[in-house]
C-alpha cells in the first residue's frame, strides 16, 4: 500500500501520541498495592502463621526458614512473607498422606479453610490472609514441608534490600 506524502507526518504523529499515552497510564504492582505492609509486618504475617500451625500441630520442625518473594517474574516490588517448614518424613507415602490430611482436618478445626484459589500440587489452606501448602512426601527430599505464604502488599521491600533466606526458630 502507497501512503501519500502527506499523511505520513499524520500518522506517525498518531502512532508516537498513542505509544506516549499509554505509558502515563501504565503503572507497577506496587502502585496498586492499597494498605502496604512494611517488611517487618510481612515476615510477622507468616512467622505468626508458622507459630499457629506448629503449635496447633504439634510438628517436630527440622529446619525453618523465612525470606522476601517478588510477586512478579521480573524481581520487583510487590514483595510477600515466604517460609518453609521442614518436617520429618512419614514411613511410606501412604502414610504420609494420611498424616497431612489428619493435619488438615486438625488445622480446618482451628480456623484454617481451603484455597479453592490457589493452585498447587499439595494441599492449600489459609487462615488470616496467609497460605499454607502441604507438599506432598517426596523420594529426593529429605523431609516433608510446608510452605507458607504471605500477601502481596510489601511495596518497600526491593530486589536490592529482600536480603538472604534466614534461618527462623519455631516452638
Amino acid at each position: 500500500m502507497i501512503v501519500p506524502r502527506k499523511r505520513i507526518p499524520l500518522a506517525v504523529t498518531v502512532m508516537v501520541a498513542a505509544a506516549l499515552s499509554g505509558c502515563g497510564i501504565m503503572q507497577s504492582d506496587a502502585d496498586r498495592v492499597s494498605n502496604p505492609l512494611t517488611p517487618e509486618q510481612s515476615k510477622a504475617q507468616v512467622m505468626d502463621a508458622a507459630h499457629d500451625i506448629v503449635t496447633t500441630l504439634n510438628i517436630n520442625v527440622v529446619e525453618a526458614a523465612f525470606w522476601h518473594a517478588s510477586c512478579n517474574d521480573q524481581g520487583d516490588p510487590p514483595f510477600r512473607g515466604q517460609m518453609r517448614i521442614a518436617y520429618p518424613p512419614a514411613a511410606s507415602f501412604a502414610v504420609s498422606d494420611t498424616e497431612i490430611a489428619q493435619m488438615v482436618q486438625q488445622l480446618r478445626n482451628s480456623g484454617w479453610t481451603s484455597d479453592p484459589g490457589f493452585h498447587t500440587h499439595g494441599t492449600a489452606l489459609s487462615k488470616a490472609n496467609v497460605v499454607a501448602v502441604f507438599g506432598p512426601q517426596n523420594v529426593s527430599n529429605p523431609n516433608r514441608d510446608i510452605e507458607l505464604f504471605g500477601e502481596c502488599r510489601d511495596t518497600t521491600t526491593t530486589k536490592d534490600t529482600k536480603g538472604r533466606v534466614e534461618r527462623v526458630t519455631l516452638p
